[in-house]
């Protein structure tokens, strides 16, 4: 399993982080196309609307729940006991898993249109509508991380368990020592 998350992570990683790059080499060269030769690269504004952003911000959301980065209120499961806080982390589990699922649902729904017409960006030609697909993958990956994290709490009893590390996500590093100077 964090072998899984492992995999999953850096892909996201590459993968954005690629998405960044090659947008930002595509503006440069347009910027200094537009300015020296005056000879703007055709639809570089519609390419990073509809393709660049939507990947960065999309592959994002999979990759801070994996990191286990996402804002949580944990008003009531820091004042509960182990296997109350593990119930009602389960539980946010799986309506997080229902709610993604849904969101996927729409957005396969969403890309079917666009794909049907053949969606385009604004008044350009550029073709835009197999991002739109980029949604449902993305959310269904969330609905798995979610069930994964559901299926590591039943099964170890630990609400906060990283699936990347396999320790605490809010743990101690190993540079830093504990204030009462006992051991790690």
């Amino acid at each position: 399993m964090q072998r899984f998350a492992r995999v999953l992570n850096r892909c996201l990683t590459i993968t954005t982080a690629a998405a960044v790059i090659v947008m930002m080499v595509h503006i440069v060269v347009h910027a200094l196309a537009r300015s020296l030769f005056d000879a703007p690269i055709y639809g570089t504004n519609e390419i990073v609307e509809y393709w660049y952003l939507p990947i960065v911000a999309l592959l994002g959301i999979p990759a801070a729940q994996l990191e286990k980065e996402h804002i949580r209120v944990t008003m009531v499961i820091e004042r509960a006991r182990p296997a109350t806080a593990s119930v009602f982390t389960v539980f946010a589990c799986v309506l997080g898993a229902l709610v993604s699922l849904a969101f996927a649902w729409f957005g396969l729904d969403r890309a079917m249109e666009n794909m049907a017409i053949g969606s385009t960006a604004d008044v350009s030609d550029i073709i835009t509508w197999p991002v739109y697909f980029l949604v449902p993958v993305v959310f269904v990956l969330l609905a798995v991380l979610y069930v994964l994290d559901a299926y590591i709490i039943v099964r170890t009893g630990q609400p906060d368990l990283d699936l990347v590390t396999g320790r605490p996500a809010e743990h101690q590093s190993a540079d830093s020592a504990p204030a009462d100077g006992s051991e790690l």
